[in-house]
Order: structure tokens, then sequence, then C-alpha cells
């Protein structure tokens, strides 16, 4: 229940297993508008009863078992802070707990490390009502600061005429400065922030309209530039407020307050000295649900984000873990047979999604057999996949569509691959080039295990300037996974310029 939007998510999971987020529901309150010196105003506390209200019937019906119902800054910080606890709690129907300070950057901590591929760096939480800034080193939390800078404050401090003056601005920015003073461990420390909160959010989609990002609405991950937020600034100040809402991305009931949360962010970042901060679609709820889920675990951080990522999507589409594992351990031991032959220069990058591709390669036979490569590319690349960057899932993607039929493309693809961040790196043969050699290797590998019986045990190869061979080594009779390899000569011509041969090893 933030100081601006209250959030219900509903996550259904297996201890040890895998987890699904099932239904949410948002809706905002403004908690915080109106909040004086007698505390939080009475309107603001009777939508936020009616909310509360209707979010307890919904877990009602819903049969959810385990509520866990927070609040924030809003209800904390205000003086009559008993009477807010009574609207919210719905006379006592619903147990909702006060997060402290140290409490709400802990779980916005959690959210984003169980999330993304964060070490070390920072984690800004932008709400209605405070900012926090979490330093993080080694994945472990460090310094945190909160500041009552939240986006619903400013705006009403600042920002409340209906038009924004540069003057206004200046003096937010100001103010933000002077409350981050003296914060040594932040001010000018660069390296990686990650956003998250509904205006981070909120900004990255109204800039991925202002750019066509060929990923719109595809936030996890995404990079939003601190001259972009400074354009959005422009762009939002050059309107009343009651027009913003026409800027593609800004929701009608965010269009009066985001204005004010970009000058924050935007002055965090540039006292932080960071040129761009990643979004984080997951916050503070999501590490409400990771506290649960990865208990007794003491922090409760998930070891492999990656890995946790791809292995959730596995069993989301209840893919055929054994056929999948083997297809991977095939298509990797082509990918490596290929750099001991001086065929590639071997990536650890590549690998990785090398291995994502094959372990999802079927997910689309969740929805229908027939064209299952193309449903598998759509539920990839809709599903997302927390911790790899935008242009990793973009490969990841393709591969899923190229494991089956015809000559594997970039195409729409194929402006994100040109916007790879620092984690990726270009191969010598360019990303048309990686998409084949990687699609070869998981389509033989897949033309090996068709039969699903785990037949091909192992597999080397031989390359002339002409040919290259494929020994295999088989349990029982491995004609099938033979014949159905060699209509693969195709792509590795393709991909090589060699053609393909087959034989059984030894």
């Amino acid at each position: 229940m933030g100081s601006n939007t209250f959030r219900l998510v509903v996550f259904r999971y297996r201890p040890g297993g895998s987890f699904q987020l099932v239904d949410e529901i948002r809706h905002a309150v403004r908690l915080s508008g109106g909040a004086g010196p007698r505390g939080l105003h009475p309107d603001a506390l009777e939508r936020a009863g009616h909310a509360a209200n209707l979010y307890r019937a919904f877990c009602d019906a819903a049969g959810v078992d385990d509520v866990a119902a927070v609040t924030t800054s809003a209800v904390r910080d205000g003086a009559n802070r008993d009477e807010a606890l009574a609207a919210l709690s719905v006379d006592g129907a619903l147990e909702v707990r006060v997060l402290s300070v140290e409490e709400e950057a802990w779980y916005g901590y959690l959210g984003a490390v169980n999330s993304t591929t964060l070490v070390d760096g920072h984690v800004l939480d932008l709400g209605g009502g405070s900012v926090q800034v979490s330093q993080v080193a080694g994945r472990r939390l460090g310094e945190v600061v909160s500041r009552p800078l939240g986006a619903v404050r400013m705006t009403e401090r600042f920002l409340s005429d209906e038009r924004a003056s540069r003057s206004d601005i200046r003096a937010l920015r100001r103010h933000v400065g002077r409350e981050l003073d003296e914060l040594e461990w932040l001010t000018g420390t660069g390296g990686r922030m990650v956003g998250i909160g509904g205006t981070i959010r909120t900004l990255a989609s109204m800039y991925q309209r202002s750019v066509r990002y060929p990923l719109m609405g595809e936030l996890h991950g995404y990079h939003l530039s601190r001259e972009g937020i400074d354009e959005l600034i422009d762009t939002m100040a050059a309107l009343p407020a009651s027009e913003r809402s026409r800027i593609p991305g800004l929701k009608q009931d965010r269009a009066d307050i985001t204005l004010a949360g970009a000058v924050v962010i935007s002055s965090v970042l540039e006292r932080a000295g960071v040129e761009a901060i990643e979004i984080c679609s997951q916050g503070l709820r999501e590490g409400i649900f990771y506290e649960r889920f990865l208990s007794p675990a003491a922090p409760p951080l998930i070891p492999d984000i990656r890995r946790q990522s791809v292995m959730n999507l596995v069993d989301t589409y209840r893919c055929d873990l054994p056929h999948v594992e083997h297809v991977c351990l095939l298509a990797l031991a082509m990918y490596d047979e290929l750099a001991r032959l001086g065929l590639h220069v071997s990536d650890p990058s590549e690998r990785e999604m090398l291995w994502a591709a094959g372990m999802l390669h079927d997910a689309g036979v969740l929805v229908d057999y027939n064209d299952h490569h193309k449903h598998g590319y759509y539920l990839v690349l809709n599903a997302g996949l927390p911790g790899y960057a935008h242009h990793e899932l973009a490969m990841i993607a393709l591969l899923v569509r190229g494991h089956r039929k015809g000559q594997p493309s970039l195409s729409p693809l194929e402006d994100i691959l040109r916007r790879r961040t620092a984690r990726g790196t270009r191969s010598d043969d360019g990303d048309e080039g990686t998409l084949l050699r990687l699609a070869m290797c998981l389509r033989i590998a897949e033309q090996l295990e068709r039969g699903r019986a785990r037949g091909i045990r192992g597999l080397t190869l031989e390359a002339t300037a002409s040919e290259l061979r494929l020994l295999v080594t088989a349990i029982g009779d491995p004609s099938v996974a033979m014949w159905s390899a060699g209509l693969e000569t195709p792509i590795v011509q393709s991909a090589l310029g060699r053609r393909l041969e087959l034989a059984v090893a030894g």
C-alpha cells in the first residue's frame, strides 16, 4: 500500500522450485495526497480504506492462503498513523505492517537483486512519498538513505500549478541536491544503478515509445539514459499538467506527478555520476515474496538469476526436461568442438544463450506442435528472462524460432542486437553469423535427439576446407538420428561454407 499506488500481486510457487505471477491489481489511491501537519487527509484515508477492502475481498474470493499487507512512508511519517492503520486494515480484518525505512529498502533490494545480475552498484526506489537509494556490494545490501522526495510530495510542494516553470524545476533540483548533501558513498561513485518503482517504469515506457523501441513494453532490463530522462522532462514541462496524458506511455493517473519524479531521478543520477539507469520491473512487493519463496535462506538470494529465469519458464511451459537437457548437451558439445577446431572463438555469453535456447526450444508446444518454433519465439520474447540483457533475450528468442525450419533471420529484432550493452560482445562474423552458428548447433542437436530416446551419447567433429564431418557415439540404432541430422546440410553450408557428413565413431 504505497504512498501513491496500491498494488496487489498474487504468486503461485513451489518452495525450491518454480514460481509464477498469476494476478495483479493496481489502483492509484494517492494516500499521501493532501497530507499535512495533522497527518494523512481524510479523503485519502477514505480512498485507501475502500481499496484495502476490495483487495481483502479479492484475496478471500481467490482463496489466497498467505497474505502480506505492508505500507510505507505515507503512514510511517503521518501524524495520524493509528487512524491510517485502522482504514488500511479495514478495522482489523487485514493485518497491515508499517515498514521501517530499513525494511522498505531491504525488500526493494531483494526485488532488484533477485531479478537482475546486480552485484555492485545502487538500487534507486522512487515512490509517491519518498526515495530510497541503497548501496549494493557483492550482492549484499550496504548503506541506505531515505529522503522525503517522493513524486506526490514533490509535485505538491514544487510543481502543483497547471504549468511548471523552469524556475520551479530548478528549485526542485536544488532541493534534491540539498537532501543528498554529505552522502559521500553516493556522490560521484558512478557504476551501475537499478531503478524500481512506478515512476521509473513510466519514464522507460514513454521513452521507448518516443524512439520506437523494437521491444516496446519490455521494460525489465531496459537502460534509460539520464539524457533521455531530461528529454522527457522538457517534453512534460512544455505541456500543462491536464494535457500530459497525451504523451504516449504516460498514464492518466500519473500525468501530474511524473514530471517531479523524473526531476528527482535525474538529480540523483547526476549526483551519483551515473549516465543511465537500468529498469527493474520488480520491487518491494516481489522482495516480500522472495523472502517466503527462498526461506530459510539468509539472505534470501537466488544463486543464479539467469539459470533460474530459464528453468522457471521450462517449468511454466511444461517442457520435456530429459529431452531439452539432452538437446543442450549435444548442442553445447557441437559448439565446443567448433571452437576446438578453430571454426569460431568460444564466448561464454554465446554459449549461455545457446543453452537457454536449447532448454526453451520446445516451449511453443504448449500452444500447438504445428509452428511451435514460432509460438516459442513469442512466448520467450514476451515472458522475458530476468538477468538477460535485451540483446541476449532477442538472440535466444531468434534461436528458438530458428531451431526448426527455414533460414534463421535477425528480423524483426536486428535493431535490438545493435543496441547491445557492455555485457555483450560482438562476434567477428557479426550478429547474423552468430545466429547461424548457434542455430546450426541447436538444429543438429535437435535432429540427433529426434526420437527422444537419448541414443546419441556424444559427438566429435572433424573439418577440412570443404567438409564438416560429424562423428557420433550411439546406443542402439542411430539411423533415424543420422538421417534427420543429415537434413541440416544447408544451414552448415550457410554458417561454415562446408557440406555436412555424418558417421558413427569407431
